[in-house]
């Protein structure tokens, strides 16, 4: 909800605080407190336990809503947003990380549907609840309706979370973990310059943010997998094997799909004429199918299924993405919300799976990071995502830089088949390493 709310009400808060030229750094402080949080989280819990961590986290989001809510300058709220991205990251990865602790692994499955509805309410009432709220009293309601779940959360991490830890430190490890600062920072760097792509409005800055931006970020990987006491698991990303593919899939799926997140509810506005309510349900589409679908398919256990499941999700999602492609070349909202459907039910089916897969390919503390690097792992292929989308869209036309709308409707249909095009081979990509990954047993 938070994210859905903090979106819908950005308008009101530049209108009362100011700062247009600062209005980025409200929703990408978020996301690098977000990402840099859930990244340590897996190393973390499996040090100290998940309920410090967790109580750690719900303060710093009730203490980060509180301040965002009060915000008398624009500075004061960056330092509420940057508090609640540490506290929701760390949040996510504490649930993911949990998971596999609290439940058998013939009900994962089912849990991981029950999250996804989660997306499913939050679509559903995301935007009715932030002109409600807006409206009758202010945008600053929005952080304040925090507050009250932030302490339901806390009472809950106190009474319900396990304390238990898997590991105890190590001389060596104690002494590598004076590397944990400058490799957080390296990390913090590279995903300020990805997510600042979205500021610039010269191709060639965005071009060069974008490329520096990507070799920091893979520094940074192969820094932390060198270290003794790494934040993510030493066989990420590897070519080989469930973990390293899965990985892939997931960071490739989140890149190929950040371009519907970045122009899907301008295209709505500019190309049929709907209104920003009715742009924001047509986009909740892929969130309802992804839910009705991973509830359809939560009770299937058999291993070899599952994986045919993982595989045929990354199939639909391609398929959603060239139906786009031709939603925009015939200017077609139904072929558009069909496309949605299907990407939408491509989640739903493989998401959880993957997930599963990738939890289960390790064991005890590595576990807890591959667990835990889930959710970063997916925001970071979102923020590359948008980032690469700005550029194709820069470079092909169809969204011209400090124009005052996002598209244009002369240049969708010409040039914007252009980006989502090159996104569905993102995701082909993702469909080759799923056809990689060895069966689950």
């Amino acid at each position: 909800m938070n994210g859905f709310l903090s979106s819908a009400i950005m308008p009101d808060i530049i209108r009362d605080l100011g700062g247009q030229q600062r209005a980025f750094w409200v929703l990408s402080l978020f996301q690098i407190g977000s990402i840099l949080a859930g990244t340590v989280t897996g190393s973390l819990k499996a040090r100290i336990g998940a309920r410090p961590l967790f109580i750690a986290a719900a303060l710093s989001f009730l203490a980060g809503s509180f301040i965002a809510g009060v915000a008398g300058s624009l500075e004061h709220l960056l330092l509420g947003r940057m508090l609640q991205g540490l506290g929701e990251g760390m949040i996510v990865s504490l649930c993911y990380t949990l998971i596999s602790d609290l439940y058998p692994e013939n009900a994962v499955s089912s849990v991981f549907a029950l999250l996804s509805g989660v997306w499913a309410v939050s679509a559903g009432i995301g935007p009715l609840a932030a002109g409600a709220l807006t409206e009758s009293w202010s945008w600053r309601a929005v952080f304040y309706a925090n507050l009250p779940l932030s302490l339901i959360l806390l009472i809950l991490a106190i009474t319900v979370i396990p304390a238990t830890a898997r590991q105890k430190g190590t001389g060596a490890q104690n002494t590598d973990r004076m590397s944990m600062f400058p490799r957080l920072g390296l990390l913090a760097v590279a995903v300020l310059l990805v997510a600042y792509v979205g500021e610039l409005r010269s191709t060639l800055h965005i071009f060069a943010a974008l490329v520096v931006g990507l070799t920091l970020l893979i520094l940074a990987v192969k820094w932390d997998k060198k270290s003794a006491s790494p934040f993510i698991p030493r066989s990420a990303f590897k070519l080989t094997g469930i973990l390293g593919l899965g990985m892939w899939v997931t960071l490739l799926l989140s890149i190929s799909s950040a371009a519907r997140v970045v122009y899907g509810a301008a295209m709505g506005q500019v190309l049929w004429g709907l209104t920003v309510t009715q742009a924001a349900y047509t986009m909740a589409i892929v969130a309802f199918t992804w839910t009705a679908t991973a509830w359809i398919v939560a009770r299937v256990q058999t291993p070899h299924t599952q994986t045919n499941l993982i595989r045929l999700g990354t199939l639909s999602i391609t398929a959603g993405i060239l139906l786009t492609v031709l939603s925009l070349s015939t200017l077609s909202l139904w072929i558009f919300m069909l496309s949605s459907v299907l990407s939408g039910a491509g989640f739903g089916m493989s998401s959880q799976f993957l997930k599963k897969a990738i939890i289960y390919a390790e064991t005890d503390d590595e576990r807890d990071r591959a667990s835990g690097f889930i959710g970063p792992l997916q925001s970071a292929g979102t923020a590359i995502g948008a980032a690469l989308a700005g550029l194709l869209a820069g470079l092909s036309g169809f969204s011209v830089p400090g124009a005052k709308d996002l598209i244009t409707l002369e240049n969708a249909a010409q040039t914007g088949p252009v980006v989502f095009l090159i996104m569905a081979g993102v995701s082909s990509l993702a469909a080759i390493m799923a056809f990689k990954m060895p069966k689950m047993r």
